[in-house]
């Protein structure tokens, strides 16, 4: 009994250091332009580790444009809607060039090691 409990804590324990330890990998790398954390970052534009009212709206604005943008690239046919066939197609595309630029990384990191 002893032994099956402490096996239970063990590969639980296991578990947690490795979701903990790769936590951070999604935030790295191609197409990441920010972590997890860095919004307060990003919205602290004179760097006093305080977010102004006035800091706070021009982060929302940014992010309004940003969606807006979005909307925009997602309506394929200007109609001012966008369809879930639009969605797909524009994250299939998306997609296809993210395996893309990484199949393209990997060729040239392939290609540095052999020299």
């Amino acid at each position: 009994m002893n032994k099956g409990i402490i096996f239970i804590l063990v590969s639980l324990l296991s578990v947690s250091v490795f979701a903990d330890h790769h936590k951070g990998e999604r935030d790295k790398g191609p197409g990441h332009e920010r972590g997890r954390g860095d919004l307060f970052k990003e919205a602290d534009l004179d760097n006093d580790d305080r977010v102004s009212h006035a800091e706070h709206e021009a982060m929302v604005q940014k992010m309004s444009d940003r969606g807006r943008a979005r909307f925009q690239e997602m309506d394929l046919d200007g109609d001012g809607f966008v369809t879930k066939k639009e969605a797909r197609k524009v994250m299939k595309g998306k997609m296809k060039a993210k395996r893309k630029k990484l199949k393209a990384l990997k060729k040239e990191r392939e290609a540095s090691t052999e020299e």
